[in-house]
């Protein structure tokens, strides 16, 4: 961090301070903010411990983005109110939900504070397919990690969205139907991300997608979004403890989600060999339809559907990642592995 920045995070540490004091009526000893080593640009979070009234408590602040960020609009009041409808009303592991602040007064954004959760956690930076605990494990412990992580999404794939409340997920604004929201969305996600400019390759995917969209699905359930093993938080018999990072989650068939993970994964075998704890995908969807209970359907427009997002988010990706993005040529931006997949898929 530059100067500038550390004086922002100490100010921030300070107020938070200031802020969990009045919540917990006790005068409150705040350890220094450390940035966990996973997750990206969606949101920004803090790792911290606090001491008050005898006891010591780990904690995660996390906050909407302080400028720009990869969605067009961040509420985090409706990620907190995901984690506890989860909590409340289904077997889905995810961290507590201690308070949560909607307005801006308090830290100058919203913001929600989650109890810490212990684990391993899947590297991100660089992948955990390169290095890390789980690369490094043995054959039969990678293969506890990834059936685990099938568990877990399967466990949400199969929460009852009436039962635990969590209508508030629909997206009426883009139309009725999973599918013609879910094209609302992404349509309006990367008008905003092109901010005038016209990405050729992202506008012939899409149209494919519309031409060859499936029907909508007779049910709605709860979808993840981010469906990944890098957001899962393990315990070391490789249970997962935790499901994080809510902030993509909506309403939908459980296509959805295995179309991101699939395709995401599939983009990283063009990096790195197979683990060898690791089923192919075509073994994955076969142990993932047994545990879900039925057959997976029209997974290729999925799959391609969830590359197209992926290559979307990349566009303000680049700019946050790269200081020299906006120097950056549109046509080079547009030729990476992501889309190279996702034409070879339509063509």
């Amino acid at each position: 961090m530059t100067p500038g920045e550390l004086d922002k995070v100490e100010e921030l540490h300070d107020r938070f301070a200031a802020w969990l004091t009045e919540q917990v009526g006790a005068p409150v000893a705040l350890d220094a903010f450390s940035v966990p080593g996973h997750g990206g640009f969606s949101n920004e979070t803090y790792v911290t411990a606090a001491e008050w009234d005898g006891a010591r408590r780990g904690l995660v602040l996390r906050l909407a983005p302080a400028g720009p960020g990869l969605f067009p609009d961040y509420d985090l009041d409706k990620q907190a109110r995901v984690l506890e409808a989860l909590r409340a009303h289904t077997d889905v592991p995810v961290p507590e939900v201690l308070w949560r602040e909607p307005g801006d007064a308090a830290l100058g954004r919203a913001f929600y504070v989650m109890k810490f959760v212990d684990g391993r956690i899947p590297p991100d930076r660089p992948g955990y397919q390169f290095e890390g605990w789980v690369k490094d494990a043995p054959p039969d412990e990678q293969a506890r990690v990834l059936d685990a992580g099938l568990d877990a999404i399967v466990r949400i794939h199969r929460v009852d969205v009436d039962h635990a409340e969590l209508g508030f997920l629909d997206r009426p604004e883009h139309g009725d139907g999973p599918i013609t929201q879910e094209l609302g969305y992404w349509r309006a996600y990367l008008d905003w991300a092109s901010d005038g400019a016209r990405y050729e390759t992202l506008e012939t995917i899409y149209e494919w997608c519309v031409a060859h969209r499936p029907p909508e699905p007779s049910t709605r359930g709860l979808v993840w979004g981010d469906t990944r093993i890098g957001n899962l938080i393990y315990a070391d018999d490789c249970s997962v403890r935790s499901v994080m990072d809510w902030e993509m989650a909506l309403l939908g068939p459980p296509e959805l989600d295995l179309g991101w993970y699939l395709f995401l994964d599939r983009i990283g075998l063009q990096f790195f060999p197979p683990l060898p704890g690791f089923m192919d995908h075509d073994a994955r969807v076969v142990a993932y339809e047994h545990k879900l209970g039925r057959a997976l359907e029209h997974l290729d427009w999925y799959e391609t559907w969830g590359g197209f997002r992926a290559a979307c988010i990349q566009i303000p990706l680049v700019t946050l990642a790269q200081a020299d993005a906006q120097a950056t040529d549109l046509a080079g931006r547009e030729r990476n592995p992501l889309t190279a997949e996702l034409l070879r898929r339509i063509t």
